[in-house]
């Protein structure tokens, strides 16, 4: 599937970008965001996705932190091949704990070196917090956030893949972050879990001619994406069977402001302006069933989820975007498996197409 088609999750908390540098309404990047070291476990879904994760068509990666020392307050350093960082963590209290890394990029300077037209500069935070509430409940939060930045080198210049380089990039000024608590209350046979998180993305783009700061921008490129969420789940055990069921809201925001000059030969250039202000709400439901038999041998699950949004007509029907799922799994011997899934998957298109 296309990049924007996978969902990313920490500690159950959807994060929208995992990468510095991203693509806008796309993905990717070069520079992975989540600092490994938080990370204690990932579980990859390539179909049949959870039903409480929704809006993805190629693939979920839930990643699992681990939680900050409770002993004593211990400090990290690393140096890598294009960054550097601290990570910090220890007991706050008794019943709660922190972990906190900072990593700046010093590739700026390995470019400048390198005589390279462009110096790419990012910057990563990370924290998770931790609090127990006795046997009973606890409280999570999580922050992610990134500052990226990209400017043209105009001393290297001496080659003409180095100017056409400087006279086709556009300077880029980027940042976002994510920030949500998890609060889980347990009892006998399951637990209730409430998610709520907001997450925003900044991405400035501009160019003069000839790089000259002095001349009016052939491009000027504003947007913002803006996301808060709600989830609410019960989870239940109850005579080998577990059951997952949940609703979820989501109001989102989109801006766009663009002025971009086109440049014809033998003809004057064309201005083309864009203006966007998309304001989407969200709404969704979900079940999910599993049951292992035979000695546990066989494994049954069976998911099923509605979505709603108030963008058209024909997407505000919960039942007409009804996605059931269902998998099966039998281990014939512990080192060999049979495997199947199938399911109905849907996902809103990029802000950056629905703005437009």
């Amino acid at each position: 599937g296309a990049p924007n088609e996978n969902r990313f999750y920490l500690d159950g908390i959807e994060v929208p970008n995992i990468n510095h540098f991203a693509t806008q309404g796309s993905s990717g990047g070069p520079v992975g965001l989540i600092n490994v070291d938080f990370i204690r476990e990932v579980e990859f879904y390539s179909g049949a996705f959870p039903a409480n994760r929704g809006n993805a068509l190629s693939s979920v990666l839930d990643f699992k932190q681990k939680d900050g020392r409770d002993d004593k307050w211990t400090l990290n350093g690393i140096v890598s091949a294009t960054d550097i960082g601290i990570t910090v963590e220890g007991p706050v209290s008794k019943q709660s704990s922190l972990i906190f890394s900072a990593r700046r990029s010093y590739l700026q300077f390995l470019f400048a070196a390198l005589e390279l037209p462009f110096l790419p500069t990012y910057n990563d935070f990370q924290l998770k917090y931790k609090h127990k509430f006795g046997k009973k409940s606890q409280l999570s939060i999580i922050g992610l956030g990134a500052i990226d930045q990209f400017r043209l080198n105009l001393d290297a210049n001496e080659t003409e893949a180095q100017r056409y380089t400087l006279n086709n990039l556009p300077v880029t000024e980027q940042w976002n972050y994510t920030i949500g608590a998890k609060y889980d209350w347990f009892r006998k046979n399951g637990n209730y879990t409430l998610v709520v998180s907001r997450n925003a993305l900044n991405n400035r783009l501009f160019k003069h001619p000839n790089n000259d700061e002095s001349l009016p921008r052939i491009l000027d490129y504003n947007s913002q994406e803006i996301e808060n969420k709600f989830r609410l789940e019960d989870y239940i055990e109850t005579k080998g069977w577990k059951i997952n069921l949940g609703i979820n809201y989501e109001l989102a925001q989109y801006t766009n402001s663009t002025n971009n000059q086109v440049v014809i030969p033998n003809a004057a250039p064309i201005t083309k302006q864009v203006q966007s202000d998309l304001e989407l709400n969200k709404w969704g439901a979900f079940t999910q069933v599993s049951k292992q038999f035979f000695n546990e041998k066989l494994s049954l699950s069976l998911g099923l989820r509605v979505d709603a949004n108030d963008y058209s007509s024909s997407m505000n029907n919960l039942l007409d975007q009804f996605s059931p799922r269902f998998s099966a799994s039998y281990n014939f011997t512990p080192l060999f498996a049979w495997n199947f899934n199938t399911g109905i998957y849907y996902q809103l298109p990029a802000y950056t197409i629905l703005g437009y």
